[in-house]
């Protein structure tokens, strides 16, 4: 649609009628260039080499957020978590995550979730040692739809994000009381096959092409045997 990826969720950000800074924590030079040509501030993430947890991540980026507010006498009321590889997100979603928050103190957190019947875990299995499956979660009762995260969008409290840890139970950012977004067919892009879908989904939002697509780099010739 002639935008790289990760500027869908940040200009869902700047649509929203209620956040007012943007934040891009990444290593990626391009994720950092439309980051930058779209206002954002970047922040470098954890030093090291070994891959980091989400919990990590997302617990460095509120921490620097924080000391950058520091400076300013201020401290974030609400934090807007949003993922680079996922379009499917809007500023209405983002608004109405928000709104559920302010209208209800005790609420951690609001998340997009999707509705998968099929990944239902009643219907999981688990290999045993001789190839063979087995249920993985007979024990688990009938509970009404599953809905999944989709890592469309999380708001979290500062207070939740105060006692997270880099080793922290994934997905505890959402804390214990948790209000739905949901939606239909979010989800972020892994695989190639799932390019279209997010097309898809932007379309049916009404998102439109950009007039002006990004350059896409030329492939570059790859170099003779023997070159010096």
């Amino acid at each position: 649609m002639g935008r790289p990826l990760a500027a869908y969720p940040l200009l869902a950000a700047k649509g929203s009628r209620h956040a007012v800074r943007l934040y891009a924590q990444t290593s990626s030079p391009p994720v950092r260039r439309v980051a930058a040509q779209l206002g954002a501030v970047i922040i470098d993430p954890p030093p090291g080499d070994a891959p980091q947890s989400e919990e990590a991540l997302v617990a460095h980026g509120y921490r620097q957020i924080s000391e950058d507010l520091k400076s300013e006498k201020t401290t974030p009321e609400l934090l807007v978590i949003l993922f680079a590889n996922t379009g499917a997100i809007s500023s209405d979603l983002i608004d109405a995550g928000i709104d559920a928050l302010l209208d209800d103190p005790s609420r951690d957190s609001a998340a997009t979730v999707s509705r998968y019947d099929r990944w239902n875990p009643r219907r999981a299995f688990r290999e045993t040692a001789d190839g063979g499956l087995r249920p993985y979660a007979a024990c688990v009762p009938g509970a009404g739809a599953p809905w999944f995260p989709d890592w469309g969008a999380v708001i979290a409290r500062p207070r939740v994000l105060d006692a997270l840890r880099p080793d922290a139970e994934p997905l505890s950012y959402l804390g214990a009381n948790v209000f739905a977004l949901k939606q239909i067919g979010g989800g972020p892009v892994d695989r190639h096959w799932q390019v279209p879908k997010m097309e898809y989904w932007l379309k049916k939002q009404g998102v439109r092409d950009s007039p002006r697509p990004e350059p896409q780099p030329k492939p570059q010739p790859q170099p003779k045997k023997g070159r010096r």
